[in-house]
């Protein structure tokens, strides 16, 4: 039954996630053989830097909107098929609530394993043009030097990290849709402050004990010199994902809990 339910999972939205990856890599090609191809790194610092600031923001805003849009793709999902008139169809198949939620959770995982996966192919379609690389050939040293190894061997550790933490970004939007509709109304409102407000107290959480440990710039545990960076990321990496591992067993538990006793459906 899990197999079936991961699968059923997987369709819904699929268009809408192919078509909003397909206008991200469409617009990286654009980027790059219509703007950083054609842009002179050679020129005055301030025109540089000026044209590569509005490039550089333009596509953040369109990273950020795509990764908003699998956020409530996934979010809405969860919604709609355990917590809504279509949950009455749902809570009758027979499987448990645990099976349920892990459905969700390995079906929204796999999307955000694929989204993820597609922002590093948009990011490497971007730089990795003739004219980018040999602009960085020129600082590819001291880059090297700060970071304690190549970048490219850091951006893959990078991307490794945010693989394996993508099951906890995932089980963290389902908590807290699981929590908004505890609430009687507004539940969709209810479920982004509770994401506001459990992405808050972690990222404070987080800071403390990173100033605890002196784990950050000018920290008794991040001496300056060269190779510093790298080794500073991956002190906070380790951490990090310590922090990671404990929230989402948090979170899973919540969200477990509520689905077992809790569900209130409209």
């Amino acid at each position: 039954m899990l197999g079936r339910l991961i699968k059923y999972d997987l369709k819904y939205g699929a268009k809408l996630f192919i078509i909003l990856h397909a206008l991200l890599l469409l617009a990286s090609i654009l980027g790059r053989f219509f703007f950083l191809e054609k842009l002179d790194f050679s020129a005055e610092a301030n025109v540089l830097i000026t044209s590569l600031g509005l490039f550089i923001s333009i596509f953040l805003l369109l990273f950020t909107a795509v990764s908003f849009g699998v956020m409530l793709l996934l979010g809405i999902r969860f919604y709609k098929n355990l917590f809504t008139d279509e949950g009455y169809l749902t809570w009758t198949l027979p499987a448990t609530p645990a099976q349920q939620l892990w459905a969700k959770i390995i079906s929204g995982t796999i999307w955000y394993v694929i989204d993820i996966l597609l922002y590093s192919l948009s990011l490497y379609i971007l730089v990795s043009g003739k004219n980018v690389t040999t602009a960085y050939a020129g600082i590819a040293s001291e880059v090297t030097e700060s970071l304690g190894m190549p970048l490219g061997r850091y951006s893959l550790y990078m991307l490794l990290f945010i693989l394996a933490s993508s099951i906890g970004s995932v089980i963290m939007i389902y908590s807290c849709v699981a929590i908004g509709q505890l609430f009687p109304g507004h539940r969709v409102l209810c479920s982004v402050i509770a994401y506001i407000i459990i992405s808050t107290i972690i990222q404070i959480f987080t800071f403390i004990i990173l100033a605890a440990l002196g784990i950050f710039p000018n920290g008794s545990n991040y001496p300056p010199g060269a190779g510093n960076v790298g080794h500073y990321l991956f002190k906070l990496f380790r951490l990090s994902g310590i922090l990671i591992f404990v929230t989402t067993v948090l979170e899973y538990a919540a969200t477990h809990y509520i689905m077992n006793k809790k569900v209130n459906l409209i």
